[in-house]
């Protein structure tokens, strides 16, 4: 429904009394009524300006946030909440990580370093009980052991050195076989736990459905190879560890007060769990404190034992360093020999001076880069020197290269050198190759240039003379197959032109057809038209045959309107229409 304003009241009376005598009536409501107006008037103000409202919740928002959690709505508000916290926490971060960075390092930083320096202590432990035994004679025995069995050395000495190590931790939940969480001890290859929980819960509802098992029951401990796996169960979870050696009793009393702990503290998730493991996900750093590590209690061996592993150590050093630089020389030498294949390059020795690779040779300016070479070839050539002396090479490949960049060919048109011989590819125009022939010997490398086809001068003369010719338009008056001077000038230019391609074409007379086409305009009968295109045909051809031109090589032809040169919307183009042509169809184009 609408919105109705509220009526106002007159605040002062009326001055003048109405007709029928209310004015007693008006002054009374008025005094009666107007307090109230004004004090809804007033709220209603209030309410429809935003800054007041604004500023009402803002003193109160604090409190109605505690009073919701104070009546048990945490969830609602966390709902509520969440997805504005994350927008504003995702645009801080965009515009300025520095402050969660800074906010977060306290905490991270010991973090991190207390992940490292764990990793860093079991990494040390094992290698000092390698290193003990690599140069004794106890290690030759291990080493042997190993080539004999097929396991690696670090594999035979922890089956000697080791009593046990717990290598990883499931947590699985017991009603859906799905896995909470997962802990592996460092350089262990870890398995899927998803898959592991679910094999494990299968094998347990297998054992009881096959033995008929009491409620609660089932397996504590399965052997696999040299693994051994034991499982706790709880009312709603299952730990299950995996152990390498013979682990003592004092590991199961661990593995019952993580398993309690985890129920403790994860009851109600545990109870309620759907299969999102996302509130476990804390839930590793407990589960860590049953990877458990020891090993035999063996007398640290002194005295020559030391000596030996130091000699050995600086034996293989020392070895390792003269294979790396044997090495490096022959990876030198390959790309060495790479680089001699390069048109353009002539290297003549490849030494090493001063720790440095020197390599020496010849190099065309237009040739390979050698230090680019190098780097794609996976070297760094800040490692090497080169020298090299100029040369012009005469690889067709370089003497290309440097006939593009002298001679400078147009667009469209590609230059290719074979055996010192430069061809075309491409329409070029006459000019460039008038003055090609005469600037391509001065390149290094090119011996003559190959002009034919269509590139050839005498082809693109006789191109342009044959387009000029059939170019020509020679025009008549109206209803005449008179020449006027000026049309005769113009044949005289078409005849010399087909004189001079008769001269350098060497084409035989009987082999070229020059059609001289009339044409008449469309006013008049066609019969008159035809005939006065022939006669303008006949008239033109004549003027040819006398100055010079045989006349079985023309085929004078009236076309009368047949073949218009242009539209007749105008006089001008009319005028077009009355003409001579010309075709020369025996030319090669």
């Amino acid at each position: 429904m609408a919105d109705t304003p509220p009526t106002r009241l007159p605040l002062e009376p009326p001055d003048n009394e109405s007709a029928n005598g209310t004015r007693p009536f008006e002054e009374l409501r008025h005094l009666i009524l107007a307090p109230e107006q004004e004090a809804l008037e007033r709220l209603h103000d209030r309410v429809a300006s935003v800054e007041s409202r604004t500023e009402d919740v803002s003193t109160v928002v604090a409190e109605a946030i505690q009073r919701r959690r104070d009546q048990g709505g945490d969830e609602d508000l966390s709902e509520a909440l969440a997805p504005t916290i994350e927008t504003a926490l995702r645009e801080s971060v965009r515009k300025d990580p520095t402050t969660l960075a800074d906010a977060l390092f306290p905490v991270m930083g010991p973090a991190i370093r207390r992940s490292i320096l764990e990793t860093l202590r079991s990494f040390l432990d094992s290698f000092n009980q390698i290193m003990d035994q690599s140069l004794s004679w106890q290690g030759l025995k291990w080493r042997l052991e190993g080539l004999r069995t097929g396991r690696s050395f670090t594999e035979v000495v922890l089956l000697h050195s080791l009593i046990f190590r717990v290598e990883q931790v499931f947590l699985i939940h017991k009603k859906t076989g799905l896995s909470l969480g997962h802990a592996a001890a460092p350089s262990v290859a870890m398995q899927d736990p998803s898959l592991v929980s679910g094999m494990l819960s299968a094998i347990q509802d297998f054992v009881r459905d096959s033995f008929d098992a009491a409620k609660g029951q089932g397996i504590e401990r399965m052997n696999v190879g040299d693994l051994d796996v034991w499982v706790e169960e709880g009312p709603y979870a299952i730990l299950a560890t995996v152990i390498r050696g013979v682990a003592p009793r004092e590991l199961r009393d661990r593995m019952a007060e993580v398993l309690e702990n985890i129920h403790r503290e994860y009851s109600a998730q545990l109870d309620r769990f759907n299969g999102d493991a996302a509130p476990f996900v804390h839930i590793n750093k407990e589960l860590s404190r049953c990877l458990e590590l020891q090993y035999k209690n063996e007398e640290k061996k002194t005295g020559r034992g030391y000596v030996w592993a130091a000699g050995g150590l600086l034996v293989l050093l020392l070895g390792g360093w003269l294979c790396w630089r044997e090495w490096q020389f022959h990876r030198w030498a390959d790309v060495v020999e790479k680089l001699r294949e390069q048109p353009g390059l002539v290297l003549s020795s490849l030494a090493r001076e001063r720790g440095r690779f020197v390599i020496r040779g010849m190099r065309d300016p237009l040739a390979v880069e050698p230090g680019q070479f190098v780097k794609a070839q996976g070297l760094d050539p800040g490692k090497a020197e080169f020298h090299w002396a100029p040369y012009y090479a005469l690889d067709d490949t370089i003497v290309e290269q440097r006939a593009v960049q002298l001679l400078s060919p147009p667009a469209g048109v590609t230059l290719h050198v074979n055996d010192g011989v430069l061809q075309l590819e491409g329409r070029a125009p006459l000019p460039w190759l008038e003055d090609l022939r005469n600037r391509a010997v001065l390149v290094p490398g090119i011996r003559r240039v190959e002009l034919s086809g269509p590139n050839s001068p005498e082809q693109i003369a006789l191109n342009e003379a044959k387009n000029e010719i059939q170019s020509s338009i020679v025009k008549f008056p109206i209803a005449s197959a008179s020449l006027s001077s000026r049309e005769r000038d113009v044949v005289k230019v078409v005849a010399a032109k087909l004189k001079d391609i008769l001269a350098a074409s060497g084409t035989a007379e009987s082999a070229l057809v020059i059609n001289v086409n009339g044409h008449s305009d469309s006013t008049g009968a066609e019969a008159t038209n035809r005939t006065l295109s022939q006669r303008r045909a006949d008239r033109v051809a004549a003027e040819l045959g006398q100055l010079g031109v045989a006349s079985k090589n023309m085929k004078a032809t009236g076309v009368a309107t047949t073949d218009p040169l242009r539209p007749e919307d105008t006089e001008e183009n009319r005028q077009y229409n009355r003409s001579v042509t010309f075709r020369i169809s025996s030319l090669s184009p």
